[in-house]
């Protein structure tokens, strides 16, 4: 059963939720009113914790600093709990909301629906944050690398479809690349190839999609050893996509595939939020300009308020070698972080681009190609590895 509790005395609201939660397989609502009464926040959040809720949504009547404030230590003190808090979603609410690790911010006037919607939402992301926290992921685990990029034209493509075929060079058959940028992703170009099946048909078959009914909507690339999960081919397509059932895909093939790289969509959506709970490996893509930058300390700070440390962190910087009046020393200063991998500029990855054949796989050798090299390396883990040669023997 999954516990809901609603620090609240708003009637009305309270009605809407219970409407809501109703909708939510398994859920049970409860109220507690008067857990505000004290104004002490250790005492407000033990008289929450009470029932051991999944899930504490509190508002609209309770002011925000004090609401955020319950929040943060929510999230601090028990992690395995979500919160959910009522209250006008200007700009700054949400950015206070999300630094104090909340889950979603409803609109007092919100109708059942955008209720219900905020709510599963919240839910799913605790269920998931449970298994993280009762399964932590180790060394042992096959990995998920999502590929992240703050801004669009960052090189995001590029990066992953590399990285994929770099990987595939040591471990060929056991590296597949997703294509998460569900709306607008166009993986397949980058190798010159137009899949026949889609992320859209996962949607179209979610009850039926067994490891095995999903490895055949996989399409090999013959020539680099990997496969490929391609994003659907219109945005139409996407718009019934849930983020449960992307975070379910990419555990099956991961379950399958000791290496799944993941293109990420430009920022962090609500699939890429799916995929960092259970990322073994971030990529982190900056490329030399003060707008990408600027960009990705942002990012970098919304993931750190995420909590995101169960993965380990790789920071590329590509176009490298571009002299463009900013260093990479004022990159890792703004940053706050080393770079893990430099991507030189060359001439070489447009051309690549054009021809839908990844540098990796034409020209290893080159610096480009070295670069990609040594992030296939940093991700590339030994007990994976393991278990790709072991699988390759048991097959022969």
């Amino acid at each position: 059963m999954t516990l809901i509790n609603h620090a609240s005395s708003s009637e009305i609201f309270a009605q809407r939720l219970r409407e809501a939660v109703e909708q939510a397989d398994g859920a049970t609502l409860v109220s507690s009113p008067e857990a505000f009464a004290s104004g002490d926040i250790n005492t407000i959040v033990a008289t929450l914790m009470v029932e051991k809720p999944s899930l504490v949504v509190v508002g609209p009547d309770s002011d925000v600093d004090t609401a955020l404030m319950v929040a943060e230590q929510l999230d601090l003190n028990h992690p395995e709990t979500a919160v959910v808090i009522v209250a006008p979603p200007t700009p700054t609410v949400l950015e206070r909301a999300l630094q104090a690790g909340t889950r979603g911010v409803i609109s007092p006037d919100a109708d059942q629906v955008e209720i219900e919607r905020v709510i599963n939402r919240a839910l799913a992301a605790v269920t998931r944050r449970r298994e993280v926290i009762h399964e932590p992921f180790t060394e042992t685990k096959n990995r998920i690398i999502p590929v992240l990029a703050a801004k669009g034209g960052s090189g995001k493509t590029t990066v992953s479809s590399n990285l994929a075929v770099s990987l595939a060079h040591k471990y060929p058959g056991d590296v597949v690349l997703v294509d998460l940028d569900l709306q607008f992703g166009d993986v397949g170009s980058a190798f010159g190839i137009e899949p026949a099946n889609t992320m859209a048909d996962v949607l179209n078959h979610p009850g039926e999609m067994t490891t095995a009914r999903l490895k055949t909507l996989l399409t090999p690339n013959q020539s680099t050893g990997i496969y490929v999960l391609a994003a659907p081919n219109t945005p139409a397509e996407a718009d019934d996509m849930s983020p449960k059932l992307v975070a379910d895909t990419l555990k099956t093939l991961a379950s399958e595939f000791p290496y799944v790289v993941v293109d990420t969509a430009a920022g962090i959506d609500e699939f890429t939020l799916e995929v960092l709970d259970i990322a073994t490996d971030l990529v982190l893509l900056a490329s030399m300009d003060v707008p990408s930058v600027r960009a990705v300390a942002k990012e970098i700070d919304a993931l750190q308020m995420l909590g995101i440390r169960h993965a380990d962190w790789h920071l590329v910087l590509n176009r490298a070698s571009s002299k463009v009046g900013i260093s990479i020393e004022d990159i890792e200063a703004t940053l706050g972080l080393s770079i893990d991998v430099r991507i030189p500029s060359s001439r070489s990855v447009p051309l690549s681009v054009n021809r839908g054949v990844p540098v990796s796989a034409d020209d290893r050798r080159s610096p480009v190609g070295r670069a990609f090299e040594e992030l296939a390396r940093r991700t590339a883990h030994t007990e994976a590895a393991e278990q790709s040669w072991l699988r390759r023997r048991r097959s022969e």
